[in-house]
Protein backbone atom coordinates (compact mmCIF):
# COMPACT_ATOMS: atom_id res chain seq x y z
CA UNK A 1 0.00 0.00 0.00
CA UNK A 2 2.73 2.44 0.98
CA UNK A 3 4.69 1.51 -2.14
CA UNK A 4 1.71 2.32 -4.41
CA UNK A 5 1.27 5.63 -2.61
CA UNK A 6 4.93 6.52 -3.21
CA UNK A 7 4.62 5.66 -6.90
CA UNK A 8 1.60 7.94 -7.24
CA UNK A 9 3.47 10.78 -5.53
CA UNK A 10 6.43 10.25 -7.85
CA UNK A 11 4.21 10.36 -10.95
CA UNK A 12 2.50 13.58 -9.79
CA UNK A 13 5.84 15.20 -8.96
CA UNK A 14 7.13 14.42 -12.46
CA UNK A 15 3.97 15.71 -14.15
CA UNK A 16 3.90 19.10 -12.44
CA UNK A 17 7.15 20.50 -13.87
CA UNK A 18 6.25 19.14 -17.30
CA UNK A 19 2.97 21.05 -17.32
CA UNK A 20 4.58 24.19 -15.99
CA UNK A 21 7.31 23.99 -18.59
CA UNK A 22 4.93 23.95 -21.54
CA UNK A 23 3.39 27.38 -20.84
CA UNK A 24 1.35 27.31 -24.06
CA UNK A 25 1.51 29.36 -27.25
CA UNK A 26 -2.20 29.88 -27.90
CA UNK A 27 -3.03 33.51 -28.62
CA UNK A 28 -1.87 36.41 -30.78
CA UNK A 29 1.84 37.11 -31.32
CA UNK A 30 3.63 40.06 -32.92
CA UNK A 31 6.52 38.61 -34.91
CA UNK A 32 9.69 40.07 -36.41
CA UNK A 33 11.25 37.85 -39.09
CA UNK A 34 14.78 38.58 -40.33
CA UNK A 35 15.70 37.15 -43.74
CA UNK A 36 18.35 37.81 -46.43
CA UNK A 37 15.67 39.92 -48.16
CA UNK A 38 15.17 42.14 -45.10
CA UNK A 39 13.09 42.39 -41.95
CA UNK A 40 9.35 41.67 -41.97
CA UNK A 41 6.71 42.34 -39.34
CA UNK A 42 3.80 39.91 -39.15
CA UNK A 43 1.32 38.43 -36.71
CA UNK A 44 0.58 34.86 -35.65
CA UNK A 45 -2.84 33.76 -34.36
CA UNK A 46 -2.10 30.42 -32.73
CA UNK A 47 -4.21 27.56 -31.35
CA UNK A 48 -2.76 24.71 -29.32
CA UNK A 49 -4.14 21.20 -28.84
CA UNK A 50 -1.69 19.21 -26.75
CA UNK A 51 1.61 19.39 -28.61
CA UNK A 52 -0.09 20.33 -31.90
CA UNK A 53 -0.16 23.96 -33.06
CA UNK A 54 -2.37 25.45 -35.80
CA UNK A 55 -3.43 28.93 -36.85
CA UNK A 56 -2.71 31.68 -39.38
CA UNK A 57 0.13 34.06 -40.17
CA UNK A 58 -0.93 37.57 -41.18
CA UNK A 59 1.13 40.05 -43.19
CA UNK A 60 0.44 42.88 -45.62
CA UNK A 61 0.03 40.23 -48.33
CA UNK A 62 -2.83 38.54 -46.52
CA UNK A 63 -3.20 35.39 -44.44
CA UNK A 64 -1.64 31.94 -44.69
CA UNK A 65 -2.40 28.80 -42.66
CA UNK A 66 0.37 27.51 -40.40
CA UNK A 67 1.04 24.41 -38.33
CA UNK A 68 3.62 23.28 -35.83
CA UNK A 69 4.42 21.68 -32.51
CA UNK A 70 5.21 22.64 -28.93
CA UNK A 71 7.28 20.22 -26.86
CA UNK A 72 8.12 21.71 -23.50
CA UNK A 73 9.74 25.02 -24.42
CA UNK A 74 10.70 23.92 -27.94
CA UNK A 75 8.49 25.46 -30.65
CA UNK A 76 8.35 24.68 -34.37
CA UNK A 77 6.10 26.66 -36.74
CA UNK A 78 5.76 26.09 -40.50
CA UNK A 79 3.90 27.75 -43.36
CA UNK A 80 4.27 28.28 -47.11
CA UNK A 81 4.39 31.63 -48.89
CA UNK A 82 4.75 32.74 -52.51
CA UNK A 83 8.15 33.96 -53.74
CA UNK A 84 8.58 34.78 -57.45
CA UNK A 85 5.49 32.66 -58.26
CA UNK A 86 6.94 29.62 -56.43
CA UNK A 87 5.92 28.04 -53.13
CA UNK A 88 8.52 28.78 -50.45
CA UNK A 89 8.24 26.80 -47.18
CA UNK A 90 9.29 28.72 -44.08
CA UNK A 91 10.17 26.91 -40.86
CA UNK A 92 10.75 28.62 -37.52
CA UNK A 93 12.50 26.71 -34.74
CA UNK A 94 12.83 28.37 -31.38
CA UNK A 95 12.21 28.45 -27.66
CA UNK A 96 9.23 29.73 -25.68
CA UNK A 97 10.07 31.95 -22.70
CA UNK A 98 6.86 33.13 -21.05
CA UNK A 99 5.44 35.86 -23.29
CA UNK A 100 8.31 35.81 -25.80
CA UNK A 101 9.74 33.44 -28.39
CA UNK A 102 12.90 33.55 -30.45
CA UNK A 103 14.99 31.27 -32.63
CA UNK A 104 16.11 30.48 -36.16
CA UNK A 105 14.31 30.60 -39.51
CA UNK A 106 14.82 28.39 -42.54
CA UNK A 107 13.63 29.51 -45.99
CA UNK A 108 13.11 26.28 -47.93
CA UNK A 109 16.72 25.23 -47.37
CA UNK A 110 17.94 28.11 -49.57
CA UNK A 111 18.58 30.69 -46.87
CA UNK A 112 18.70 31.14 -43.11
CA UNK A 113 17.52 33.87 -40.74
CA UNK A 114 16.07 34.37 -37.30
CA UNK A 115 12.89 35.53 -35.59
CA UNK A 116 11.56 36.98 -32.37
CA UNK A 117 7.98 37.21 -31.14
CA UNK A 118 6.03 38.77 -28.29
CA UNK A 119 2.46 38.24 -27.21
CA UNK A 120 0.29 41.05 -28.53
CA UNK A 121 -0.90 43.54 -25.88
CA UNK A 122 1.01 41.56 -23.27
CA UNK A 123 0.30 42.99 -19.82
CA UNK A 124 -0.41 41.76 -16.34
CA UNK A 125 -4.04 41.61 -15.25
CA UNK A 126 -4.96 44.20 -12.56
CA UNK A 127 -5.61 42.98 -9.05
CA UNK A 128 -9.30 42.49 -8.14
CA UNK A 129 -10.84 45.74 -6.95
CA UNK A 130 -8.00 47.91 -8.25
CA UNK A 131 -8.97 51.04 -10.22
CA UNK A 132 -8.65 50.99 -14.00
CA UNK A 133 -5.41 52.61 -15.19
CA UNK A 134 -5.66 56.09 -16.66
CA UNK A 135 -5.32 56.39 -20.41
CA UNK A 136 -1.79 57.16 -21.50
CA UNK A 137 -1.15 60.42 -23.33
CA UNK A 138 -0.14 58.38 -26.41
CA UNK A 139 -3.77 57.25 -26.73
CA UNK A 140 -4.60 60.79 -27.94
CA UNK A 141 -2.07 60.72 -30.77
CA UNK A 142 -3.34 62.49 -33.89
CA UNK A 143 -1.16 62.46 -37.01
CA UNK A 144 -3.58 64.41 -39.23
CA UNK A 145 -1.74 66.74 -41.61
CA UNK A 146 1.14 66.72 -44.07
CA UNK A 147 4.38 64.84 -43.30
CA UNK A 148 7.75 64.78 -45.03
CA UNK A 149 9.33 61.29 -45.05
CA UNK A 150 12.92 60.15 -45.47
CA UNK A 151 13.02 56.50 -46.62
CA UNK A 152 16.20 54.38 -46.75
CA UNK A 153 16.28 50.96 -48.47
CA UNK A 154 19.04 48.74 -49.93
CA UNK A 155 17.82 49.86 -53.38
CA UNK A 156 18.19 53.57 -52.56
CA UNK A 157 16.53 56.44 -50.69
CA UNK A 158 13.44 58.56 -51.24
CA UNK A 159 11.62 61.59 -49.86
CA UNK A 160 7.87 61.01 -50.32
CA UNK A 161 5.20 63.13 -48.66
CA UNK A 162 2.07 61.83 -46.95
CA UNK A 163 -1.09 63.69 -46.03
CA UNK A 164 -2.98 61.94 -43.23
CA UNK A 165 -6.54 62.24 -41.97
CA UNK A 166 -7.17 60.45 -38.68
CA UNK A 167 -10.59 59.64 -37.21
CA UNK A 168 -10.20 57.71 -33.96
CA UNK A 169 -7.95 54.77 -34.80
CA UNK A 170 -8.81 54.89 -38.53
CA UNK A 171 -6.27 56.46 -40.87
CA UNK A 172 -6.73 57.52 -44.49
CA UNK A 173 -4.78 59.88 -46.71
CA UNK A 174 -2.65 60.37 -49.81
CA UNK A 175 0.90 59.44 -50.87
CA UNK A 176 3.00 61.50 -53.29
CA UNK A 177 6.46 60.44 -54.39
CA UNK A 178 8.59 58.57 -56.92
CA UNK A 179 5.70 56.19 -57.73
CA UNK A 180 3.26 59.03 -58.41
CA UNK A 181 0.24 59.44 -56.15
CA UNK A 182 -1.87 56.86 -54.33
CA UNK A 183 -4.40 56.66 -51.49
CA UNK A 184 -3.44 55.09 -48.19
CA UNK A 185 -5.32 53.27 -45.45
CA UNK A 186 -4.20 52.25 -41.99
CA UNK A 187 -4.55 52.62 -38.25
CA UNK A 188 -3.13 54.58 -35.33
CA UNK A 189 -3.34 52.73 -32.02
CA UNK A 190 -1.76 54.56 -29.12
CA UNK A 191 1.59 55.66 -30.53
CA UNK A 192 1.69 52.81 -33.09
CA UNK A 193 1.07 53.67 -36.74
CA UNK A 194 0.51 51.18 -39.58
CA UNK A 195 -0.56 52.04 -43.12
CA UNK A 196 -0.43 50.64 -46.65
CA UNK A 197 -0.32 52.05 -50.17
CA UNK A 198 -0.60 50.31 -53.54
CA UNK A 199 1.45 51.74 -56.40
CA UNK A 200 2.68 50.82 -59.89
CA UNK A 201 6.34 49.73 -59.96
CA UNK A 202 7.80 48.50 -63.26
CA UNK A 203 4.25 48.10 -64.60
CA UNK A 204 3.29 45.84 -61.69
CA UNK A 205 0.93 46.49 -58.80
CA UNK A 206 3.07 46.72 -55.67
CA UNK A 207 1.97 46.92 -52.04
CA UNK A 208 4.11 48.99 -49.65
CA UNK A 209 3.52 48.76 -45.90
CA UNK A 210 4.76 51.26 -43.31
CA UNK A 211 4.84 50.47 -39.58
CA UNK A 212 6.29 52.60 -36.83
CA UNK A 213 5.81 54.80 -33.81
CA UNK A 214 4.88 58.41 -33.16
CA UNK A 215 7.58 59.88 -30.93
CA UNK A 216 7.09 62.31 -28.04
CA UNK A 217 8.92 65.06 -29.95
CA UNK A 218 6.29 64.96 -32.71
CA UNK A 219 8.36 62.96 -35.21
CA UNK A 220 7.74 59.42 -36.48
CA UNK A 221 10.01 56.52 -37.39
CA UNK A 222 9.72 52.86 -38.33
CA UNK A 223 10.22 50.21 -41.01
CA UNK A 224 8.88 49.86 -44.55
CA UNK A 225 8.44 46.61 -46.48
CA UNK A 226 7.71 46.14 -50.17
CA UNK A 227 5.54 43.11 -50.99
CA UNK A 228 7.52 40.87 -48.60
CA UNK A 229 10.56 41.16 -50.91
CA UNK A 230 12.56 43.94 -49.30
CA UNK A 231 12.55 46.35 -46.40
CA UNK A 232 14.07 49.54 -45.09
CA UNK A 233 13.65 52.29 -42.52
CA UNK A 234 11.92 55.65 -42.45
CA UNK A 235 11.68 58.84 -40.43
CA UNK A 236 9.09 61.62 -40.75
CA UNK A 237 8.47 65.23 -39.67
CA UNK A 238 5.40 67.40 -39.96
CA UNK A 239 5.56 69.93 -42.77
Amino acid sequence: MSRCFLLILFAVACAIPTLAQGGGVAGTWDVTLNSPQGTFNMQFNLKQDGEKVSGVVKSQRGERPLEGTVKGKDVTIKWTTKYEDNDLPITLTGALDGSTMKGSADFGGFAQGDFSAKRAADSAAPAPGSPAPAAAPADKTDVSGAWAFQVETPAGSGTPTFTFKQEGEKLIGQYKGAFGEAPLTGTVKGNKIDFTIKVKAQDQDTTINYTGTVEKDGTMKGTVSVADLGSGTWTAKRQ
